[in-house]
């Protein structure tokens, strides 16, 4: 289950998503994430490692000292008052169209055999240009190199699926897009390998690549 709540825009780049979604244990719990809506994001806003998840037992505690700090605050005069200007909800009837323009060709390089790799990574699906990412799966990375990954997932995705991948080291944070080229017919040890083929990486999406790689060997 996953329902969302809306967005706040954060600056003008970034926005805050906030979700209802349920954990592992069926446990309610409200997720505030942060989206990039930059360019480099190939026109679809993509979730950033920083995030909040909150349990629903604790919500309306964490409301009240919410409200005590914008209390202060406006008493101060550091902030204003809120309005609905930023808001955007799932009800409002606004219609994204967004306008993606091919990414410009790159000059060839020459190929790198896959590393070895353990790290840990997050897939969204990508539906068509005009839908949001859908909910986050993390697995794991397992061999890596600048054309193609293998990736353990919890669930399936059929062959030629988009999908919007993130990697975060402790230095580095890669954001690209990949297709999947096919799944393993059963899965192992409860994961899902997947062979993913990146596609329209940017040139700071590669040299995040190139250092996780190099890092890796």
């Amino acid at each position: 289950m996953k329902k969302s709540f809306g967005r706040v825009s954060r600056n003008a780049s970034e926005e805050i998503r906030v979700w209802l979604q349920e954990d592992k244990e069926g446990e309610l719990q409200v997720e505030l994430r942060v989206y990039d809506r930059s360019a480099q994001g190939g026109g679809i806003s993509l979730p950033e490692p920083e995030g909040l998840v909150v349990p629903i037992h604790v919500l309306s505690e964490l409301c009240k000292v919410l409200e005590q700090a914008r209390d202060h605050l406006l008493q101060e005069g550091l902030v204003e008052v809120t309005t609905m200007r930023n808001l955007v909800t799932v009800d409002d009837p606004i219609k994204l169209h967004l306008v993606v323009d091919p990414p410009a060709p790159q000059p060839d390089t020459p190929s790198q055999p896959p590393v070895s790799v353990k790290l840990p990574v997050e897939c969204y699906a990508l539906g068509a240009p005009d839908t949001w990412p859908s909910e986050r799966v993390t697995g794991e990375i397992r061999d890596l190199s600048t054309e193609d990954a293998l990736v353990l997932l919890p669930r399936e995705f059929a062959a030629g699926s988009r999908l919007a991948v993130l990697i975060t080291t402790d230095e580095l944070n890669f954001r690209g897009h990949a297709e999947v080229g096919g799944t393993a017919p059963s899965p192992q040890d409860g994961s899902y390998p997947h062979s993913l083929r990146w596609v329209s990486l940017s040139p700071q999406a590669k040299a995040a690549l190139l250092k996780i790689i190099d890092t890796a060997k």
